[in-house]
Parts: C-alpha cells; sequence; structure tokens
C-alpha cells in the first residue's frame, strides 16, 4: 500500500515532463513561423531594383536588357554567379550587388580588371543611386530603381 502514493508522483511528474516538452516543441513551431513571416514581409517591401544593358561586350546579354537585382547579386564567371557574364576581363568572383539599410550597393570581389561605377573604379562598398553605369569587364550596366 506505501507504494500507491509514490506511483502516483511518479506518473504526475511523467505527465509534467510530456506536457514541458509539447510546450517546449510548440514554442519552436510558433517562433520558426514567426520568423518565416518577417522574412517574407522584408523580401516583399524591399526595392526590386534591376540593372539595364547598355552594352553586353562579348557576353549573350542585349542592350536593354533588364536584370533584376537580388538582395545579394553576385557577377561572375562562374556558374555559381547570379549573373554570368561569359566575358574574358570578368574574374570568375567579380562584383557584388548588395541590399543593406535599403540601399543598393556595389563591391568588387578583389577582381583583376575592376569594377566601376560612373567610369570610378570601385575600392570599398559604394552606394549606387538611379541612373548610376556600372562596367563589369566590358558589360555595361545602368542602375533604374
Amino acid at each position: 500500500m506505501n507504494d500507491l502514493p509514490s506511483d502516483a508522483v511518479i506518473l504526475v511528474l511523467r505527465i509534467a515532463v510530456i506536457a514541458l516538452l509539447y510546450l517546449f516543441l510548440f514554442s519552436i513551431v510558433v517562433l520558426t513561423q514567426r520568423e518565416l513571416r518577417a522574412e517574407v514581409a522584408a523580401r516583399s517591401t524591399s526595392p526590386r531594383s534591376r540593372l539595364i544593358v547598355i552594352d553586353p561586350g562579348p557576353t549573350p546579354h542585349v542592350p536593354g536588357q533588364a536584370i533584376t537585382l537580388e538582395p545579394v547579386t553576385r557577377f561572375g564567371r562562374a556558374d555559381s554567379s547570379t549573373v554570368v557574364l561569359d566575358d574574358d576581363f570578368v574574374s570568375t568572383a567579380h562584383a557584388m550587388v548588395l541590399l543593406k539599410e535599403d540601399r543598393w550597393w556595389i563591391r568588387d570581389e578583389g577582381s583583376t580588371n575592376g569594377t566601376y561605377v560612373n567610369g570610378v573604379r570601385v575600392e570599398r562598398d559604394v552606394p549606387l543611386a538611379e541612373g548610376d553605369e556600372l562596367q563589369i569587364g566590358q558589360v555595361r550596366l545602368k542602375m533604374a530603381i
């Protein structure tokens, strides 16, 4: 008869542990959904800007073609680049256009021939504005925000 109260205590403790485990899992699901909604909202409100091809150089792009920018858009000869530019003057990983603090910036990724904005070589992250002309290798692009 002495075992009955201790068995009841053990059962209550097991149920409490299971309840805490389910509460923990539920809080993880809620937190994950909240983070995903915030990311979707951030992507939908981020500026959808484009680069317009002015001079494609030797690449298969055509003048007037619009290249939609992602929050991080990589330019280079590598197949893993967001925008592949098959040009001998373009490095494998040449440049990156990125969205920071609701503004577009360009960064040279250590390319051999450099990246230019309005004819000036990019030495650090440079903010981009409407109408800025980018040159990556022999390819010339115009910023359209």
